[in-house]
């Protein structure tokens, strides 16, 4: 179970990830080896993953866009496996309401998404239809400034 220091060194790590234990240790005020441990068995439960987060403006991907997708039902699974394999779409996920899938596609330039739209979309006949809101710029997000989730789960 996860209790208030795990969540303290999650949201330290959140900000940043390169942090060491006695770093945190410090600011927490406990020993650097309960820090460590309590790492080693967040990332052993999965409760937290580390990993460096790039910023896609920065390597050249200047069209970030949320894609919905309509599609026939009984071709769900098979389209989401299709856009899966994409490299551009960089998260995609089952929802409710007006669309089935939801999909955020990074390209380099609006010809790219062009292209990626004709050539590779269109070509699954079971999506009926799709809507594409481009991001002007990122507030909060995993593609932005990463929303503190310890804020979240501490407020419940």
């Amino acid at each position: 179970m996860v209790d208030d220091l795990d969540l303290s060194i999650i949201q330290i790590l959140e900000r940043d990830g390169r942090r060491n234990y006695t770093d945190i240790a410090r600011q927490l005020g406990v020993v650097e080896g309960t820090v460590r441990k309590r790492v080693k068995s967040l990332l052993a439960d999965n409760v937290i993953r580390i990993s460096a987060t790039p910023n896609p403006r920065e390597l050249g991907f200047n069209v970030i866009v949320i894609m919905g997708l309509q599609v026939q039902m009984s071709a769900l699974r098979h389209v989401a496996q299709i856009l899966e394999a994409k490299p551009c779409v960089q998260w995609l996920a089952f929802v409710t309401g007006r669309y089935d899938l939801m999909a955020v596609v990074i390209e380099k330039s609006t010809e790219a998404l062009s292209k990626f739209i004709e050539d590779e979309i269109s070509a699954i006949p079971s999506i009926v239809r799709t809507e594409t809101f481009v991001n002007m710029d990122i507030v909060k997000g995993l593609l932005g400034n990463t929303a503190p989730l310890i804020e979240t789960i501490k407020k419940k």
